[in-house]
């Protein structure tokens, strides 16, 4: 493992602090769990845009078919009528 040095306000350690000792667990422990946690939450986020994006893709081209489809049906019709 490497080792890094982070500097972070000294309330935010001592709840950290108080956080690991209700854990029991350490601070490297901690902060490993917080940060694989935390580029999770990333990568699911950018899944869901991803997601979304498909969805308004989709949503698209569903208006374009049914659009397609009344066109076509009216045309039909209209044949039917003459």
């Amino acid at each position: 493992m490497s080792k890094v040095l982070v500097t972070i306000p000294k309330d935010l350690l001592t709840e950290v602090d108080q956080t690991t000792k209700e854990l029991k667990t350490n601070r490297s422990q901690f902060f490993r769990q917080a940060i694989v946690k935390y580029l999770h939450e990333i990568k699911q986020k950018k899944f869901e845009a991803l997601m979304a994006e498909g969805y308004q893709e989709m949503a698209q081209e569903d208006i374009f078919d049914a659009q397609a489809f009344l066109g076509a049906t009216a045309s039909l019709a209209e044949q039917e009528n003459v």
